[in-house]
């Protein structure tokens, strides 16, 4: 992924996504709500618990998804931090959709007018997708200027 892609800028925003979703677990993302607590809720259709409530089939798709985005972050970003290759555009697409799915909370809390429930915890969590979305697009930038511009005096 990184490559010779890793720019200052990039180092900054993947440590700080890191850092935001670290954070984000700890956080409270609803009253008496901490992220890793969401997180269980989220899969609740999947694993059931004794705290979970009632929930609606038409719900159990986007929480268990926006769930899975979080195993999705973890993957992108060790190997980010490993220096692996990923293809720069499926970088993009998929940190693209994890934000994207992860807006079904917010939405879903506007519908039900709930907004002012979400706390700074949900805020951080997607705002971690937001700034590993920018690493994504820096290094597709990059890797399609590279690809195409010539270097040392050679045709591309």
């Amino acid at each position: 992924m990184p490559g010779t892609d890793q720019t200052k800028l990039t180092n900054l925003l993947a440590w700080t996504a890191g850092a935001a979703f670290a954070a984000s677990w700890f956080l409270p993302v609803l009253p008496d709500v901490p992220g890793w607590m969401a997180f269980r809720y989220a899969l609740a259709p999947l694993v059931p618990f004794s705290d979970a409530g009632d929930l609606a089939w038409d719900d159990s798709i986007p929480q268990v998804l926006s769930a899975l985005t979080n195993l999705v972050f973890v993957i992108l970003f060790v190997l980010w931090v490993t220096r692996q290759n990923v293809r720069p555009g499926l970088l993009v697409r998929l940190t693209l959709a994890c934000f994207v799915l992860n807006l079904y909370w917010f939405v879903r809390a506007w519908r039900e007018h709930g907004i002012n429930d979400l706390l700074i915890g949900y805020y951080v969590w997607e705002a971690a997708f937001a700034l590993l979305l920018g690493v994504a697009v820096i290094i597709a930038v990059a890797n399609r200027r590279t690809s195409t511009t010539p270097t040392a005096g050679t045709p591309s």
